[in-house]
């Protein structure tokens, strides 16, 4: 049974604009990765382009597995997307870009260069159901990462 080996809830809520995740030390734009049908997602080497591009809030959790993760207890996951690619430095941050600036999320070290990566991303809406109302609109985001034998 695969484990998580370590995790990362990224503190900074990024505000409109999720451009998606990329390798630290990428030169390319993440909005020339080509994504899914749904206009959803895409990956190409050294980034995942993320189009969430009509979430006011996001909030990003990063998980590092030994292997592929266990499907969830109670799926609550409005969108899923699995693929690969290959980082370089093995470290990722979130990109956000508007009006001609860019920012960048917290650090999530994979421990190893220059590997090639299975991902899962899941993705949910907190409306007014959640619990909190400081939490609605937000958008979580979820990506899994394992190795790719």
């Amino acid at each position: 049974m695969a484990r998580i080996i370590t995790q990362l809830i990224d503190e900074r809520e990024i505000p409109k604009y999720l451009s998606g995740v990329a390798d630290i030390e990428a030169e390319g734009e993440l909005d020339e990765i080509d994504t899914d049908s749904g206009g959803w997602v895409g990956a190409a080497d050294d980034g995942i382009a993320i189009n969430e591009m009509d979430s006011e809030r996001c909030l990003i959790k990063y998980e590092l597995w030994d292997g592929p993760p266990l499907p969830p207890i109670r799926d609550t996951w409005d969108r899923t997307w699995s693929g690969s690619v290959r980082l370089t430095s093995g470290k990722v941050h979130a990109v956000n870009e508007h009006s001609g600036d860019t920012f960048y999320g917290a650090e999530f070290d994979l421990g190893e260069k220059n590997r090639v990566w299975r991902v899962k991303i899941h993705r949910s809406f907190l409306g007014h159901q959640s619990l909190a109302p400081d939490l609605v609109g937000i958008t979580l985001i979820n990506i899994q990462f394992w190795p790719d034998r």
